[in-house]
This record gives structure tokens, sequence and C-alpha cells, in this order.
């Protein structure tokens, strides 16, 4: 239920509030998206468990663990591999949805 889109391919953008109101579902795919874009692998999650009221982390195979943040919701989330050590760096991703519910994440600076 998610895709990375290139630049200059247009998607018809929708209302991402069903993802928003949704942190759990939410805070997995933004996982999924960050190892298959930092590792270049397409993981199923293991485990999940709420750090913060806005906090999450999501467990991967390999002891591949990523923390999600999404205090910045609407702007922007924040996801980092914290392990296996050395971690890798926080990425932020603004995001949008297509008119059939895919979130598109497009990485940016930080802010």
């Amino acid at each position: 239920m998610y895709m990375s889109v290139g630049l200059g391919q247009p998607q018809t953008q929708s209302d991402c509030s069903g993802w928003e109101k949704d942190p759990e579902s939410f805070s997995r795919v933004i996982a999924k998206h960050h190892i298959r874009t930092e590792l270049g692998q397409s993981l199923n999650v293991k485990r999940m468990s709420r750090v913060t009221q806005t906090a999450w982390r999501i467990e991967f195979p390999n002891d591949i663990a990523v923390y999600v943040t999404l205090a910045k919701v609407p702007d922007f989330v924040v996801a980092a591999r914290w392990y296996p050590k050395p971690a890798g760096k926080s990425r932020f991703y603004t995001y949008s949805c297509t008119s059939d519910g895919q979130v598109v994440f497009t990485e940016r600076q930080r802010p």
C-alpha cells in the first residue's frame, strides 16, 4: 500500500488522513519504505512496539530495527535504522497519497 515515485511521474493526490489516523499501520509502511531505500531489501515486519505517543520501534529479520516518529505529521515523518550498529542516518520524508490510497514518500532535507 505504498510506493516510491521517481521525479517526473505525476500522481493524482488524495487525502492521507486515513493513514494518519492509524499510526501503527502508517509507521509500518514508513519503516518498510525506509529499509527498502536504505538497504535495498523488502522485508516483512516481525514485531512493533510503541515507544512514545508519536514514536514506534519496528523490528525486521536479521536483528534490524527502525525507529519512526510521527511527531511532525502532516508536515513530514522521520525514520532511522538503529540496529544493527552502526546505525543509519535519520531520513526525513514528506508524503502524499494517491487516489487509490497508496502512500508516496519523498525524501527531504533535515528541517
